[in-house]
């Protein structure tokens, strides 16, 4: 009897074991779970090879460990989730707060949401977000699958601001060294406040090819357009209100498996823009549409959803396409960093929007960080999207000299958007 219970839990570990050769999920299931680990396993070492007795430290090395051994899938990404996995006490959290402070528009925000997320994965830290300027991002957006609510950070706890902004001097930096974040290390919470995609040169800094592959991701689809549509619904949720709505509009877009849903954004500019509000610009969208979708028999499956910062162009879309339906949210016309107190309500359109778009077969957009953004965050990103915009491959063109590359708006033409490099975005 004494032989039998002395030997019990190896078998059972020789079992799991074969279990796992089958389904490797299990095993991850098994350790991630480990919140006080078995007393067999004492110690282990640290990357720095310092050695560690502590419980959570042993889950964390052992989570490293499952990474690195069955990181072989094909498309690059872990099939189950990896994300919440590490212990940790310390916060980096995107904020937007103070009443007049510039945060831009929500593609905007967006890009810097994005771009601390990826962080929060490479520095082992909790992410948080602390959208509160005239309107808490928390009535419109819940956590998904990633609680990023920031009332889960100590209250008086030592933090360090990060304003990196739409300073793209920081793209050459993250390139070679990421110490802006790393060095740190003793602060319990840092405070970010971006408007780029700083991130994306995450993948071109050679130090950190091992770290993201132990994120389950070939190193280099680390990259917001690749995982836009990922990170987004890990971290973001309808309420239930506004998720009502969007099953009621989803009904409408797509009743049935036969619809085509042409997704129509137009950026017409700041409301102190009106120079670029062109009506015979404009027309241009109708036309390729027309051409290039509704010319044939079966043009009766599609269906055409308008978002725009000018809410006449809606009505413009009405009347210019008679015989299919023109959908699209009213009074959702408003760019957030310029709306004063209509901002919260304001803010829930936009959003409601850009969420809608997940479904859109068809992109033809403005070139914008919303649109894009928007187009971006589907299942199939690069699917049929077509950007209004400039030919750039024979120009030199880098974020120092983009803006007055793309000012005026003037002489642009239709261009697919199938990949990286088709058109500039920073």
């Amino acid at each position: 009897m004494k032989i039998a219970v002395r030997f019990a839990h190896l078998n059972f570990e020789s079992n799991f074991a074969s279990k796992c050769k089958k389904e490797p999920k299990l095993l991850y299931s098994y350790i991630n779970n480990q919140k006080i680990c078995k007393e067999s396993i004492k110690m282990m070492k640290e990357p720095d090879g310092t050695i560690t007795t502590a419980n959570e430290s042993i889950v964390n090395i052992l989570n490293d460990l499952f990474c690195m051994v069955f990181n072989t899938l094909s498309d690059g990404l872990l099939k189950f989730p990896v994300l919440d996995a590490k212990i940790s006490n310390k916060f980096i959290q995107f904020e937007c707060t103070r009443s007049g402070e510039l945060c831009g528009g929500w593609g905007d925000r967006l890009k810097g949401i994005l771009s601390t997320y990826a962080i929060s994965m490479i520095i082992d830290r909790k992410f948080t977000i602390k959208m509160t300027r005239d309107c808490d991002l928390r009535r419109i957006l819940e956590p998904n699958e990633i609680n990023w609510d920031h009332e889960q950070v100590p209250l008086k706890v030592k933090s360090k601001q990060i304003n990196i902004g739409w300073e793209f001097s920081f793209y050459d930096i993250f390139r070679n060294d990421i110490s802006l974040f790393t060095n740190n290390e003793d602060t319990p919470l840092i405070k970010v406040k971006a408007g780029i995609q700083f991130a994306n040169v995450l993948r071109e800094n050679k130090n950190l090819k091992q770290k993201i592959e132990s994120l389950g991701y070939k190193v280099n689809q680390f990259h917001i357009v690749h995982s836009l549509h990922k990170w987004y619904n890990q971290l973001f949720k309808l309420n239930k209100e506004s998720q009502k709505k969007y099953e009621w509009y989803l009904r409408r877009l797509k009743p049935n498996l036969r619809t085509k849903l042409i997704c129509v954004q137009i950026r017409t500019g700041d409301p102190d823009s009106a120079q670029r509000r062109d009506y015979y610009t404009r027309k241009e969208y109708w036309r390729f549409i027309d051409e290039n979708f509704l010319n044939s028999s079966d043009s009766d499956k599609y269906k055409i959803f308008v978002t725009s910062d000018y809410e006449p162009i809606k009505e413009e879309a009405k009347s210019y396409f008679p015989k299919n339906e023109v959908i699209y949210n009213e009074n959702s016309s408003f760019h957030i960093d310029k709306q004063g107190d209509k901002e919260c309500k304001g803010l829930e359109s936009v959003i409601f929007d850009f969420h809608m778009m997940q479904n859109c077969d068809i992109g033809v957009i403005s070139h914008s960080g919303y649109g894009l953004l928007a187009l971006l965050n589907r299942p199939d990103p690069f699917k049929e999207l077509y950007v209004y915009s400039k030919e750039h491959k024979h120009q030199k063109v880098t974020h120092n000299n983009q803006a007055s590359y793309y000012s005026p708006w003037k002489n642009l033409t239709w261009i697919k958007f199938s990949k990286l490099g088709d058109i500039i975005f920073f």
